[in-house]
């Protein structure tokens, strides 16, 4: 049920978009296709990068989360270098999350996964995605719910409106902004809350 009673719109920021034929290409690591257009391909080579290059740690989530688990749960190390890495690659940072996120902010996401112990359980939500045929990219038909959209530069990919246009029949806002990444509400909270903001406002 995609319209539950009470809820008037949804806001995301990495939104699935990505059409079944054209991820079909991308899980076999073929050129763009040549009907894309330059919004289209640029998101196009953003993904195959991850799928071919830093795809390994969800790969190992979606096989055999609780083996890669045992390292989370064991090893405060392993779990520190395996966040670091993430934090690393999906910043706004040049590969340098130091330049956005303090040592201490760093520390304290890490720790919340040590002390509770949810490496583990975490995992399992990608071999549970995995199983149900799913993926975080796909292209997720949304009809008539209020969808709005906001792309940050250093996201995994940059999703074309194009795209969300066919996905989302009811996109009522969309926006690029200029600097945060995946982690976009930690980067950048006071930008992501003006995001939100105006992504509402037409809803009120």
């Amino acid at each position: 049920m995609q319209n539950p009673e009470g809820l008037l719109g949804i806001h995301v920021n990495m939104p699935g978009t990505v059409p079944p034929d054209v991820l079909r290409h991308l899980r076999n690591f073929d050129p763009a296709p040549a009907k894309l257009s330059d919004s289209e391909r640029s998101a196009y080579e953003q993904l195959r990068h991850f799928y071919r290059d830093g795809f390994g740690y969800a790969a190992m989530m979606n096989q055999s989360p609780q083996t890669i688990g045992y390292a989370l749960a064991d090893s405060p190390v392993a779990m520190a270098a395996y966040y670091y890495d993430k934090f690393s690659e999906w910043t706004d940072s040049g590969g340098e999350p130091e330049e956005v996120l303090s040592y201490d902010e760093m520390l304290n996401a890490i720790s919340l996964y040590w002390l509770t112990s949810t490496g583990t359980s975490s995992s399992r939500s990608y071999w549970e995605g995995a199983q149900a045929g799913g993926g975080p990219f796909n292209a997720f038909d949304i009809p008539t719910l209020p969808v709005a959209v906001s792309v940050f530069p250093a996201e995994i990919y940059r999703a074309p409106r194009s795209w969300a246009e066919r996905a989302f029949g009811n996109l009522v806002y969309w926006n690029e902004v200029d600097k945060g990444g995946h982690f976009a509400a930690w980067e950048q909270p006071e930008l992501f809350s003006s995001e939100l903001r105006a992504a509402f406002e037409s809803q009120r």
